[in-house]
């Protein structure tokens, strides 16, 4: 009985003092926008063909709104995805997407310009405070599911 509580007492000392280290004030850093962008600093997305992927665009959007969509590989299916809305018959949905596409090419770059930008990650305007604020706007419309479910009906 004796063994098996100084097991215990061990464990429990080990599990605190993880606990511990990953409160610490070096552990503690929170993954914004600007971190995660420094992170991948001179990376590239993968060079994809772009498809079509509603799907994927719900749960980017869910997850982290149009910011992230754009800002991850989804964002390279953006105009697939467009017309993959429209032809579904989700044309309160494509409107959002195609807000939020104008929102991030100011300078109306062709589609594979654009995707190539998004590629490098070299979206300037999703550091813009009014592109982000204009991109929670529609994030808070897209939650409201204009067209109701996503699914292919």
């Amino acid at each position: 009985m004796k063994q098996f509580l100084k097991i215990q007492i061990v464990l429990l000392i080990a599990i605190l003092s993880s606990c511990n280290q990953k409160n610490s004030p070096e552990n503690r850093k929170i993954d914004t926008y600007q971190n995660i962008k420094e992170e991948l600093k001179d990376t590239e997305l993968k060079k994809v063909t772009p498809k079509a992927n509603i799907e994927e665009l719900e749960m980017e959007i869910n997850n982290g709104g149009f910011l992230q969509y754009f800002f991850n590989t989804s964002g390279q299916n953006c105009f697939a995805t467009l017309k993959a809305l429209k032809k579904n018959g989700k044309s309160k949905t494509a409107k959002l997407l195609k807000s939020a596409i104008d929102l991030i090419n100011p300078n109306q770059l062709s589609e594979r310009e654009l995707i190539e930008k998004i590629r490098k990650r070299e979206v300037e305007e999703l550091d813009d405070e009014k592109v982000k604020a204009g991109l929670e706007k529609l994030d808070e419309m897209f939650y409201k599911y204009p067209d109701g479910s996503l699914d292919k009906e």
